[in-house]
């Protein structure tokens, strides 16, 4: 299968799934999935911050998994469009070059306008004409919540394919994002690079950092007006965002577009420049439109006054669609009569907490999904997964939790696309404010969560291992080990996942990424000066040499036992360099494993006989070799262990994985109040099996 067919495949069930062509990023991802490339690789070669390809990456993936019906990577995705082809038993609907939808799908079907972003295009050509014509670096979008100003905002920025760094103030004016934390967020993880320590010389770093970017980026500040005093001033305390504004991007040489969205006109003299766009309502006739989209019987009286209560907002115009389709049969008419007293009101707040009491009363087990939703910290984590809310449905059988999320949908009380979920800002305030007893949802949040893996003993058995192998170190607590070695086990055991989605779990507790540390354990293992060490490396360095040297094991573990899988690897002449490498002088390593590991390397046929000798021996022999340095590892290091998970187990880990990701951005980054209490509780038991009674196969002693 060539590039070009896989490319037609792909935007055939794409098209089928969600009556939607691939999207340019997702085109993007599957080419550069193609031609084998790293995502790394995929966002230099396209102007991309490399966060955003994984992000998209991850969540076209997922996509392709659903429609598919089987688990679908960056690894493996030629074999399952194979698959696909051969049991569609034709061949895939031709596309043209610039991927257009065939003509004979586009005649037969009426392929509706993206719903929640009818009416807008003036608004785009506008925000155009203000970059492209009047040199704007920084425009401030501004309007009533729920007009639209940030689905514009994105929007705009998606279509002009750029690489998007996303600035969210925060609802709640007690816990706003400070600019010097999101600052050296970027320059940490989008950069990739050591944050300077003062706030002047980060700001002078990211600057520079922007003028050498290849391609021109995109940075959205959204929701600044918590910020603001009631005089569209800053208030005292945040300042710095005057001077991220003025410093950066605003600089000439910086090579970025800024867009910010505020609910009132920014009223600060040295942010003069900044450009303004009023959003204007949706007009009457996009309103129009999207009632169409969804076939409402539209009364021209009725539509006119509730547009003009709601002065054309987005949000009210979606948030009224299911109650007239449900309990309406489709009349706006109906729809009007009845609620005309309220509607008239105008409030969109109101509006909002008017479904949430008709939820109440039709759906209760969706409101209490839609006010448990409110937990998770949206500054922080734009888009949840699928199991985010599943595992907020502890009250709901397993079969009927699609019925619910679903619910939620129909009634655009949530957003979501490709998988993910979020609330609208106005929607999270009052889910968060109907919210009772916030401590007892995490808690009841944590049980479901270990639900997850519960019901079969191997898995009870990881988790053993995983706990009883942290208790081997004292220098970190024992749930900052189980957090690593989880993340350890993910890297380089299953790699069956992307690599770069799993390693944040362990940065949650002051342990370096595992990407931080592989950059630093070649520095690590050939220096002990420290002032040697480049600056950037100090914090991996600082992590503990036990630790360190387990991840090198694990890592040529791994590298060790795929050789027989992976022709890309020449056995002849890596396996004794590894070993070397791995017993060489001056490194932390047990004296009794190098022996063992040397023994190993004795078994070994010479590298320097025929290649022809060497492969005889290889094909004979490399799985009990390799099984053997398995059971080395195991025993010195309890580690490299095969758990034989199925495909579906590792469904499930995943799962587990996000899972608890999002539990700890619960803890570490909430916006309301949590007892301590609480706090500890979850995160002490974090990780821990369910049944600590049972033992792992193959345990050191």
């Amino acid at each position: 299968m060539d590039e070009q067919e896989a490319l037609e495949i792909v935007n055939e069930v794409i098209f089928q799934k969600e009556r939607r062509k691939l999207k340019y990023i997702e085109e993007l991802i599957l080419t550069g999935a193609f031609q084998k490339h790293t995502y790394g690789k995929i966002a230099e070669n396209n102007g991309y911050d490399e966060q955003h390809i994984k992000n998209e990456g991850a969540a076209f993936w997922r996509l392709l998994s659903e429609i598919l019906g089987e688990k679908v990577s960056k690894n493996n995705f030629l074999g399952a469009l194979e698959r696909r082809k051969s049991c569609s038993g034709k061949s895939p609907i031709s596309l043209s070059s610039n991927n257009s939808l065939p003509p004979e799908l586009t005649t037969e079907i009426n392929i509706p306008k993206k719903p929640d972003f009818v009416g807008r295009e003036e608004a785009i050509a506008h925000l155009n004409t203000l970059i492209t014509s009047r040199g704007a670096k920084i425009i401030g979008i501004y309007g009533k919540g729920g007009i639209g100003k940030t689905t514009l905002a994105r929007e705009y920025l998606q279509i002009q394919r750029l690489k998007i760094l996303e600035f969210n103030v925060g609802m709640d004016a007690q816990n706003i994002l400070s600019v010097k934390s999101w600052v050296k967020r970027q320059i940490n993880q989008q950069f990739k690079q050591q944050a300077e320590e003062k706030f002047i010389d980060m700001l002078e770093q990211l600057k520079y950092l922007l003028q050498n970017e290849k391609g021109k980026v995109g940075i959205l500040i959204d929701n600044l007006e918590t910020a603001l005093d009631e005089k569209g001033k800053f208030k005292q305390e945040h300042r710095d965002y005057i001077e991220l504004i003025t410093r950066v991007l605003n600089h000439p040489t910086v090579n970025a577009i800024t867009l910010i969205t505020c609910r009132e006109q920014i009223n600060e003299a040295k942010l003069s420049f900044v450009k303004s766009y009023p959003l204007p309502e949706l007009s009457e006739l996009a309103w129009q439109e999207f009632f169409s989209i969804f076939e409402i019987n539209i009364n021209t009286l009725a539509l006119g006054e509730i547009h003009k209560a709601y002065g054309g907002n987005a949000l009210a115009m979606k948030v009224i669609t299911h109650p007239i389709e449900t309990y309406y049969g489709g009349s706006l008419e109906d729809y009007w009569l009845d609620n005309k007293q309220f509607l008239l009101k105008g409030q969109i707040k109101d509006l909002i907490a008017s479904q949430f009491d008709r939820l109440f009363e039709h759906d209760r087990h969706a409101y209490n999904l839609l006010c448990r939703l409110g937990v998770y910290p949206y500054r922080e984590i734009p888009r949840v997964q699928k199991i985010g809310l599943r595992c907020l449905l502890w009250d709901v059988k397993e079969s009927e939790t699609m019925q619910v999320i679903e619910s939620l949908q129909r009634r655009y009380l949530i957003e979501f696309e490709a998988g993910e979920y979020w609330l609208h800002p106005v929607i999270r305030a009052e889910s968060l404010a109907r919210l009772d007893a916030l401590d007892n949802t995490l808690l009841l949040m944590k049980e479901e969560i270990d639900k997850l893996l519960v019901r079969d003993e191997k898995f009870q058995h990881f988790l053993e291992w995983l706990r009883e192998v942290t208790l081997l170190n004292s220098d970190y607590t024992p749930v900052d080990l189980r957090a690593f070695y989880l993340c350890l086990e993910y890297v380089y055991s299953f790699r069956i996942f992307y690599q770069e989605e799993y390693l944040e779990l362990a940065s949650f507790f002051g342990i370096p990424s595992i990407e931080e540390i592989g950059e630093v354990f070649f520095d690590f293992i050939t220096s002990t000066d420290v002032s040697k060490i480049d600056e950037k490396m100090k914090v991996a360095y600082e992590i503990h040499e036990y630790l360190l040297y387990d991840l090198l094991i694990d890592k040529r573990l791994y590298d060790l036992l795929r050789l027989g899988r992976c022709s890309s690897f020449d056995p002849k002449n890596y396996l004794a360099s590894e070993i070397d490498d791995l017993t060489g002088d001056g490194q932390y390593i047990d004296l009794e494993l190098k022996q063992a590991l040397q023994k190993l390397k004795s078994e070994l046929p010479d590298p320097n006989q025929k290649e022809e000798l060497f492969d005889a021996w290889w094909e004979t022999n490399s799985k009990n070799w390799a099984e053997k340095l398995r059971k080395v590892m195991i025993e010195y290091c309890d580690i490299g262990h095969d758990w034989q998970f199925s495909w579906h187990d590792c469904l499930l880990l995943e799962e587990y994985y996000h899972a608890n990701v999002l539990l700890l951005y619960c803890l570490y980054y909430c916006d309301y109040h949590l007892t301590n209490s609480v706090r500890n509780k979850i995160e002490d038991e974090l990780l821990l099996p369910r049944n600590c009674g049972l033992k792992p196969p193959l345990l050191r002693g």
